[in-house]
Order: structure tokens, then sequence, then C-alpha cells
């Protein structure tokens, strides 16, 4: 029982002896179990992949998918050689390598035959040359360059072998009963310090400069050895490795060590210092304290096997366990430093993270001494020789070297002493420990803790209470608080609570509370104030807005809600001067010219990952967007690294950023620490492995020969880029080249099919993106899909032949036949072609009739010359009759006047333009109290009932695109409306763009609503255009392009000033220039009038 308690307390004191900085981040991979809970050696190859040996055989594992190599003998030791890069393995009398084929597949070299007799192997060491294969009974040597087994040394009868390890310089051997031996000339020799390890093992053996080695002992010891010499290598473990049973250690690169223990979990140890780092077992929520065996990744990963699967700690990410200290109970919240100390809100109250020193009583004798009067001098030749013989003994055994001594016939004698002894009491520090105290008087869950110069103020179901030296005090009772304000505002913090909200300030040491509006009630889940001292709350699927200096009654209030499909809690937050609002559906901006919350737009977010919108509760405002963090605002807090680091939790509950650090709850009830002062190793996670690529029926090729027999042109592949901090979350891409525009979406499987159906030489190109955005080089495989035979040039040629003698026969027979037709034929086309003719001619004269009545129908110059002394008309057509038209009309108030580009060109064109000013024409006749947007809504409803248009799918949406403006007779005020074509007027030099509405004259899918009606101020001499968009859209100049509307424009600006005669002809002449010799493509109006 004493040994027990002992045990205990050493294991609890050396927990705690670095608890402030926790634990490091454990990822648990229970699956292994399902296949083998027991893994007796752990390692990684060059790819990455994890390697374990068990039982069943060797379990290999991606970061993705589990998989078993399955070998003639149980692993009982694995190791990879860092010089050849080969896992090597050793069992029952059995020793090989495990070698992956070209197919991707794994397979069991075997170095030895059926009757080696090798014993047990349970340890495999590499030096440059050769693989060493150790059990009790034999040493094996692998020579690796030869290929060969070139030494085997047995042991002898009694004397079984001990333990092995190469140093830079020698191999090593430990004999049982007979201590330490160097392998020289391929025997065995005894070195001068060998006893000393003579009655224990040697258990492992690590690189430490280059002259020595760490060697571990099965006493649970660690020394430093040279080849002849040890050293001690004291770690500040207070005995917890020889308390629970060294077992096996590993070099963690260059600056740490890991030690496992059989009853203790293990231990990381810093190289240089010996000091200890970190402790992992199950008091830090290791699974199980036994380890199995103990491996390294190339991410800075340490796994550990035990007996529920595999563990691996991450010891490079700035990342610790701040649960693993008991006392904490209750679902976590929030959490804090105030003080320097750390807080933690839950279920059942707040917990303070607290030192607690444990002190031993006990009795200790004293010794004090009185001077007596000193005797004569002894010669020293009367010394004892032995004594000085001893010395020199322990000084070969270990090396310290003395001079040579003068000898001194007499020495002065000390003096004597009298020595008594007196007993006295004193207190020892027997433990220093971290534990999470409640903090008395809170028994209630709480949701937040905000800190304050004087105290912390913390939300609970029952009410708002400070926290001062580790007691709580109630500011305000039996109200369920549900938000306080993060900092201060002119010294009062704003309360949300279910019934209402308030404010409390400190003053004289007691808080005060406040209450602004006794008669709101209504829920609060966020109180933010802008400059002007306006309140804004956000509460159950509304949001109340509460301006400056109104009265606290309830109508004062504006309140505003979103369309959205449940009910949702509104949280409001001012940032830089703009309003948003978060809720589950999205996050939303306040418009304050149109007085409403528009959805506001994330930029820079993952477009494959979806529309996921996630926030937790924080200090900061983060938000998790299609599987990426932001934070909102101003002001940012956090890098990219720190918001990236986020990520590796599945479910963030609340973040708290601080100076220092960044308290993260996740979901599993776990708090971690972010320690921003610590540098995040992250190391990039993409390179691509490819694992398998086979056809449609499985077959799996070489890699480096990938070809496809005729009619299979499915290809498979298998990839994963390894990464083990968190599963699914790596993405992959592929393209294929000439079969693929572009590369495929970011997808987290790592199992692909596509079908190819282009014969000949392809690339297919993989890459992946890691959890934290890094996005690696492609890399690359050739494959060749075999041309089925009906497209190879064999079978062309054959079935060319064919066709050519079938085509020569079928003109032969054909020819006589066509000889004797001809000349009928020849006859008949001439008859058909005198009937198209005249045809042509009769609807040629039909549509240039037609032409005619359509300029009638059209205003003559005239009529514009009567409202305006100077303008001109563009009017060029495409064909005979045009879709465009303009018109004029006037009455005793204004004159109206329009360009108008119907639907189609030539004869359909011409009817809707007819049709329009017609239409126009009886509008303005019988119509009153016109304006510009009237006219053309009575136009639009008049043209969907002639055309019974009703907006059903698959119908004909003709109509007109048109600019339409009243002048008023005093030649001051004109109204414009558009159908998408604008107006241009320009007006003392300053040219002015009205564009239409983006609705044309007909139906329209989207929701119909009223034109807009533009009142324009108007002068004499202001210059007014309308046009249609065929100027615009005429192809031409040097090469092939449109004109463009920019370059109208500018012509237009430019040629404003001329008379309006001049305008027309450098119109018409640029038009000329432009489109050159190719043909115009669409009916042209332009309209120009000067005021």
């Amino acid at each position: 029982m004493k040994k027990v308690c002992a045990l205990f307390l050493t294991s609890l004191l050396f927990h705690f002896v670095n608890a402030q900085q926790g634990s490091p981040l454990l990822t648990h991979f229970t699956e292994s179990r399902n296949i083998e809970n027991q893994s007796w050696a752990i390692c990684q190859d060059e790819n990455h992949v994890m390697f374990f040996a068990n039982r069943k055989g060797i379990l290999m594992f991606d970061g993705e998918e589990w998989a078993t190599i399955r070998i003639p003998a149980i692993p009982y030791s694995m190791q990879r050689n860092p010089f050849d890069g080969k896992i090597y393995v050793g069992g029952n009398n059995k020793l090989g390598y495990i070698e992956r084929e070209g197919s991707g597949s794994f397979r069991f070299v075997p170095l030895s035959g059926d009757s080696i007799s090798a014993g047990i192997i349970t340890k495999i060491v590499f030096d440059r040359s050769n693989a060493w294969f150790y059990s009790d009974q034999s040493i094996i040597r692998f020579n690796t360059s030869a290929h060969e087994i070139d030494l085997i040394i047995g042991s002898k009868p009694g004397y079984p072998f001990t333990g092995m390890f190469v140093t830079p310089a020698n191999t090593f051997i430990n004999v049982l009963n007979k201590g330490l031996h160097r392998i020289d000339s391929d025997t065995l020799f005894p070195i001068v310090t060998g006893y000393i390890t003579g009655k224990t093992e040697v258990l492992f053996a690590l690189p430490y400069n280059s002259t020595r080695v760490l060697v571990g002992f099965g006493n649970s010891t660690l020394h430093l050895f040279d080849g002849i010499k040890y050293y001690d290598y004291a770690v500040n473990d207070k005995g917890y490795l020889m308390a629970n049973i060294l077992s096996e250690g590993i070099a963690l690169g260059d600056t740490a060590y890991a030690f496992s223990t059989l009853e203790g979990g293990a231990i990381i140890v810093e190289k240089s210092s010996s000091k200890l780092l970190f402790t992992l077992n199950n008091k830090n929520q290791l699974p199980d304290d036994e380890v199995f065996a103990l491996g390294s990744d190339n991410t800075g990963g340490l796994w550990l096997s035990h007996q529920y699967g595999l563990t691996r700690a991450d010891l490079n990410l700035p990342v610790s366990n701040f649960t693993i200290f008991p006392g904490l109970a209750g679902n976590l919240s929030s959490a804090l430093k105030h003080n320097n100390e750390l807080y933690v809100a839950t279920s059942e109250g707040i917990f303070c993270l607290s030192e607690v020193r444990s002190y031993d009583e006990k009795e200790i004798v004293v010794k004090t001494k009185q001077s007596l009067p000193a005797p004569e001098a002894v010669p020293e030749e009367h010394l004892e020789e032995g004594q000085n013989a001893r010395k020199k003994i322990f000084s070969r055994i270990f090396g310290k070297k003395t001079d040579p001594q003068p000898v001194v016939i007499v020495s002065k004698p000390a003096p004597l002493e009298e020595i008594n002894y007196t007993r006295r009491k004193i207190s020892t520090l027997r433990s220093v420990d971290h534990l999470y105290q409640k903090v008395e008087g809170l028994n209630e869950k709480c949701r937040q803790l905000v800190s304050t110069p004087y105290g912390i103020l913390a939300a609970t179901n029952r009410g708002l209470y400070i926290i001062n030296d580790h007691k709580a005090k109630p500011v305000t009772s039996a109200r369920y608080i549900n938000h306080i304000s993060l900092n201060d505002i002119e010294g009062r913090y704003f309360i949300g609570a279910m019934d209402g909200y308030f404010t409390v300030r400190p003053e004289r040491g007691e808080w005060i509370t406040e209450v602004p509006d006794p008669e709101y009630n209504n829920p609060v889940y966020s109180v933010s104030r802008e400059k002007d001292g306006t309140l804004w709350f956000g509460g159950d699927n509304i949001v109340f807005r509460k301006p400056y200096g109104i009265t606290n009654e309830i109508s004062g209030y504006r309140n505003y809600s979103l369309k959205t499909d449940f009910p949702e809690r509104y949280i409001i937050d001012i940032q830089n001067d703009s309003i948003f609002l978060y809720s589950e559906s999205g996050i939303y901006l306040y418009n304050s010219r149109e007085d409403r919350f528009v959805l506001f737009s994330m930029k820079g977010s993952d477009p494959s990952a979806g529309n996921d919108l996630y926030y937790p509760f924080s200090n900061r405002r983060l938000i998790l967007f299609n599987n990426k963090w932001f934070e909102s605002g101003a002001f940012k807090s956090l890098n990219n690294t720190e918001l990236a680091l986020l990520k590796i939790f599945d479910e963030v509950i609340s973040v708290t950023v601080e100076e220092d650090y960044l308290w993260v709850i996740e979901g599993n009830n776990r708090l971690y620490a972010i320690d921003r002062k610590k540098h995040a190793d992250i190391d990039p996670l993409t390179d691509i492995f490819i694992k398998s690529i086979s056809n449609g029926k499985g077959i799996k090729f070489d890699i480096e020969n990938v070809k496809f027999n005729r009619g299979n042109n499915i290809i498979r592949f298998n990839i994963v880029a390894p990464g083990y901090l968190k599963q699914n979350t790596t993405h992959y891409q592929y393209f294929i080249d000439e079969v693929m525009t572009d590369w495929s979406p970011w997808s987290v499987a790592t199992n692909y099919v596509e079908t190819v159906t282009k014969p000949g030489d392809h690339i297919l190109q993989m890459r992946a993106r890691d959890i934290w955005g890094n996005i690696g080089d492609p890399e690359s495989v050739k494959f060749t899909i075999t041309a089925p035979f009906t497209k190879t040039w064999l079978f062309y040629a054959i079935t060319g032949l064919f066709l050519l003698s079938l085509v020569i026969l079928v003109v032969w027979l054909k020819e006589r036949q066509l000889k004797n037709k001809n000349r009928l034929l020849e006859d008949k086309v001439r008859e058909r072609t005198a009937e198209i003719e005249a045809r042509k001619r009769e609807i040629t004269s039909s549509i240039e009739y037609a032409g005619r009545i359509q300029n009638a129908i059209l205003p003559a110059e005239d009529h514009f010359r009567e409202s305006f002394s100077d303008f001109f008309i563009l009017y060029k057509p495409r064909d005979i009759v045009s879709g465009d038209f303009y018109w004029i009309a006037e009455n005793d108030k204004s004159v109206f006047f329009t360009v108008a580009d119907c639907t189609g060109h030539g004869v359909p064109g011409a009817f809707m333009s007819s049709m329009g000013i017609s239409m126009l024409q009886e509008i303005i006749a019988n119509s009153r109290a016109l304006q510009a947007n009237k006219v053309l809504n009575l136009l639009r409803r008049k043209i969907v009932n002639a055309l019974h248009q009703t907006g059903k799918l698959g119908e004909m949406s003709d109509g007109m695109d048109i600019a339409f403006c009243m002048l008023s007779r005093d030649r001051k005020t004109l109204q414009f409306s558009g159908a998408f074509n604008p107006l241009i007027i320009i007006q003392n030099g300053k040219f002015m763009e009205y564009k239409g509405d983006k609705m044309p004259i007909g139906i329209h899918h989207g929701k119909e609503s009223t034109f807009t009606n533009n009142i324009i101020e108007v002068n004499r001499g202001d210059t007014i255009f309308l046009f249609s968009d065929g100027y615009a859209s005429q192809f031409g100049g040097p090469d092939g392009s449109k004109y463009k509307k920019s370059n109208f424009k500018d012509l237009l600006f430019e040629i404003y000033k001329k008379p309006m005669d001049e305008q027309r002809i450098i119109l018409e002449t640029e038009l000329e220039d432009w489109k050159g010799s190719i043909n115009q493509v669409d009916d042209i109006t332009v309209v120009g009038l000067r005021i």
C-alpha cells in the first residue's frame, strides 16, 4: 500500500511540474483497435505513411485509410533504415523488409530461409552499411550494399544477450553477467567498463552528439556513453521514470527525447538540458498509462501505442489542453485570464485554476561542533597506502587523471572538535499542484465572463454577479442574463436579459444598477451603442433601435426583421461605425439610406465548400464561413496563422482573444490555449502519395507504365497527402490534359474514377490542399489509352479502300444514268430558275412598297422643324424596311419625341415599328395628364395585349427598347423615361447620360414595375441625342471589332457644338469609314436636337 501511495504522489507531483502550459494536443485513433489493439513498433516511410507492427501483421495508415500488410510471421520489431529508406521487420526466426511494388501494393521480402535459428528478433539498429537484427540468442548482420547476411553471432549457454546499440564509431552488445562488449573484426571484445552493465538490460541508445549516445537501461536509469565511459543524464522527473518502469525511448528531431513507461505513460525531455517538457498519461487524457511503443512522424507528431489503440501528440503546434487539471465540472462555455489567473465558466458555476502546495512535516537531526585543542602533527608516510591506491583505480576506470604530488613529510593536523546532535522539526515542500477550484457563492449556469478593472462580471441564468478574490457576489438577482457588453461605455456596462436591458457601473466598491427603460421587456441577446447614443438591441427574430433622446415608450423604438425560414436570435455588433446583424442564416449590414438590413457578402471564401456560416461566442467577431475563419471589424487582432489554427477544432463553442493566449472551448467540452508568443511550426501537408492506379476491372498498373488495353478506358486512382492532425481536412483536385478543360472541384475523397474517351498519351495531374490552405505542387503520371481497332490507321486504310472501290463502282453505274438525266435536269433547272427570279422580284417589290409605306408613317422632317430649329435625323435601315423608328407629336402642353428599337430586323421589325407608332399616337390623342413614364406604361400594356403575351415559358418575348421624351412648351422642363435605351444631354459643356430602366416594352419575366420618370431642367442651347444600339454595335475597324458605346459617346461629345446638319454628315462618314467592306449588322437611328 505504501508503494502504491508513493507512486501516486510521485505521479501527481510530476503531472503538475509544468502545469500552466497544459498538455499537447492529442488525437486518438481508435479505428486501429478494431484491427489489433497492441502495436509493438511504429515508424514512418518516405511517403509519410505510418506503419505499426502487431500480431496480425503490419498495419498501415495514411491519414485517411487503414490497411494491413500480411507477413509470414508475427512482427515483433520494425524500424526504418535512415540510410536506404527501407522498413526492416523482425519476427520469430524471420527477418526481412517491406517493399512497395510498382502497382502500389506492399510485400514482405525475406532475408533468411526457414533454416535460420535467430530467435525472436526484438530490436533492429542500423549503421551506414548494415542492418543489425537482435535477439537474446543471436546477432545477425545484413549488409545492405551487398544484400546478404555476412555475420551471425550466437550467445553462449547461460549468457544470453541483454541489449545492443550502435554509436558513430562502434557496435556494442551487452551480455548477461559479463557486461558490455564491442564488435571488432566480427568478434566480441569486452570493454574496460563493461562490467557495469552486466546485471542490467540495455533498452535503447539514442544519438546525443557526434561522440556520445544516450543509453536507457532496464533499471530505469539514463546515461551518456562515449564508447568507454558513462556520464550521468539526470532528468528532473522526481523519480517518475524509476517509479513507472522505463520501457523505450526515441529521439524527436535534434532537440528532444521521448521516453515511455509501463505504468505512467510517456514523458518528453529537452535534449540539451534534460528539462522535462511534457507528461502524457491518463491524467491528461492519454487513454492508458501502459505504452507499448513510441514513434514519430515528419510533422512533429509523437505516436503512442496502448491498449485502446493509437494516440498522436502534436508537439509543434502552440496548442495546449487545459482540461487536464482536476476540479472542473459541467459544460464549458467561456474562459479568460484575470489578474494572471485562469477562470472558466461552466453549467455548474465558475472555476479558477489555482496553485496548491503540499508540505510534509519531518524531524531532522542537526549536528553542532565545539572546538578542542589541536593534537601534534602526524607524518604522512604513516597513512595507509590502500587509500591512494583506491583513488588511482577509480581514476583509471573513470578517466580522471591525477598529477604526481610531491611527498610531504609532515602535515599539519586539523584542530579537534567535539560534535553534538539535536532534533528539530521542519516542513518540506512535497508537491506543487494545479487544480480548478470553484468560485464561492455561485452555483448557477454561467454563459459569459467579462474582465473589468473592478472584478469579473458573470452572466448567469439567475442574475449578474461580480467576482473578486475567488468569491462571487450578486449585482442583480432573479434575472436571466444573456449578454454583457465587452467594454464599458462611459463607465457603464450594458446588460441584456430575457426581460429587457439595464446598465451597471462601479461606484465606491459597489456596483450600481440602472434601468433606462423599465417598460422594455423583450429578450435582449446583444446591446450595442452608436457614437451619437443610439442603442441597438438584438432579440428573437427582431432588432430594435432606440434613437438617442427619444422617450422610453416602446412606440419610439424602430424594429427590423428578416425574412427567414425559421426563428433566429439576432446579434448586433457595431464595427467602425458599421452596424452588423449576425444570424444563423447570414450576416447583414445596416443600410442607413434605405433604413434596412441587406445581406453582407463574405470575400475570400471557398466556393466549393458550400455556404456554411458559423460564429462562436467570442470577444472578437470571429466567423467560420465556408471552412475558413475570418475576423471582421476595422481592428484585426489575429494573424492568418492564428485563424488557421482554429481549423483543428471540430466545433468551436467560444474563443477568448487575449494578448498572450487564445482560449478555445470546443464541442467535446475541452479547453485549449493557443500560445501567441510561440512560433507555430506549421509544415505544409500537400505531398501527394499515389497509392494505386487501376483500370475499370480493378487491375492495378505499375505507376511507371500505365497503359490501357483496347476497350478499357476507365481510369481509377487512389491518392492521399498523408497528414495526421485531423482527418477529412485535406482536399484534392485532378486534371487530365486533352480531356478536361479545368481542374476538378476540390474534394475530400481519395478515390476517383474518370472515363477517358480520347485515345493517345495523357498526363494525369493531382494536387492537394491541406487544412492550413496550402496548395502543393501537382504530382503527375503519364498514361496511354490504346485506340480501339475502329480508330487505328489499319482500319482506316481498309475502310478507305473499300469505300473507294464502292465509290468507283457506284460512279461507273451512275455515270450513264446521269448523262441521260442531265439533259432533263438542265431544262428543269432553267424553268425553276425563271420561276424563282420572278418570285424574288415580286417579293422585293412588295417589301419596297412596304418600305415606302413605313417611310410615309414616319414623321417628316418638317414636323421636327416646327418644334426644333436645329436638328438632324440619321436613319439607316439594315434592310429595305427597318425595326427602328423615330416619332414626334405635340399637344397644347408638350412636345413628344422618341427613338425606338423593335425586336428583329426587316419585315418583322417593320410590323412592330408600325404598331408602336400607331399606339403612341393613340395614347397621346386619348390620354390626359401625361408623363413620360406613364406613356411607356400604357404602351407596354397595349403591346402585351396586342401580342397576347402571358409570360409562359417558351413564349416569344417580342417588344421594343425605347427612349421617350416630353419637352414642355416653355422649353424649360424635359421628362425622360426609357426601356433600356438612354438619353444623352449636353448642358454648358457637361455630358450627362440618363439610363433607361432594365425592362422592355413587352412581357418581362422579372417583377413588373412602373418605368422611372426623369425630370430634367433644360435651357436653350442644350443638345439632346436619342439613338438605338445599331451604331455602337457595328463591326469594323482594323480588327473587325464593335464600335462600342464608349466611342460613340465620345464622338457625340466631340461634335455636339457643330451645326446639326454637319453632325449628321460626320456621323455618316465615321460609320462608313468604320465598317468599310463589312455589312451593316443592325438598323441604325440617331436623332439630335438642339433646344
